[in-house]
């Protein structure tokens, strides 16, 4: 078990990095528009979906080194101090009645909506640029799978350290915080 969960967090981390980078041309493209705009006084068509575009990627495409990192936004009050096999417990009911199914679900649809959009030739249909729409659905419907995929490796840790034998060496990040503070 332990290989299949490296495995997916390797392709987690790897993924993880090449959204971090998405933040290059965001930044690159949005300063572009705005020097257009402004000291130009020719603003660009294709800057706004762009923008869009690659935040959106950039957001669903970390959620899942996000989630292996364990840095998601969390407001507990009893959560952080409890025992780590109490956390596994909670973390594990949670992964398995709520986020798996709904995953599921949401990259079934999501799947079928990007492979629609490329068998149709769909647009975005937001400028004048009026680029195809099916690489962002692709990219959306991605990140959600690679989601998907860190769901089962945390649901997996969670399980092993409910029996005793935990796949982690250390606890995450946000919970050795709160220990050691």
């Amino acid at each position: 078990m332990r290989s299949f969960v490296d495995a997916i967090e390797r392709l987690t981390t790897g993924v993880g990095y090449l959204a971090a980078v998405i933040v290059l041309p965001l930044a690159v493209a949005t300063a572009y528009d705005v020097f257009a705009r402004y000291v130009l006084l020719e603003p660009t068509i294709w800057a706004f979906e762009l923008g869009y575009s690659l935040t959106g990627a950039h957001f669903l495409l970390g959620a899942a080194l996000t989630l292996k990192r364990g840095a998601h936004v969390r407001i507990d009050l009893i959560y952080a101090r409890l025992p780590r096999r109490a956390q596994a417990g909670i973390d594990l009911t949670f992964y398995l009645l709520l986020y798996l199914p709904f995953l599921m679900l949401f990259c079934d649809a999501l799947t079928d909506y990007a492979l629609r959009a490329m068998a149709s030739g769909e647009r975005t249909g937001q400028s004048a640029w009026n680029p195809p729409i099916w690489p962002l659905r692709t990219v959306i419907a991605a990140g959600l799978v690679l989601l998907s995929l860190q769901v089962i490796a945390e649901t997996i840790k969670s399980a092993a350290l409910l029996l005793g034998r935990p796949l982690d060496d250390e606890p995450r990040d946000d919970l050795r915080d709160v220990r050691e503070g």
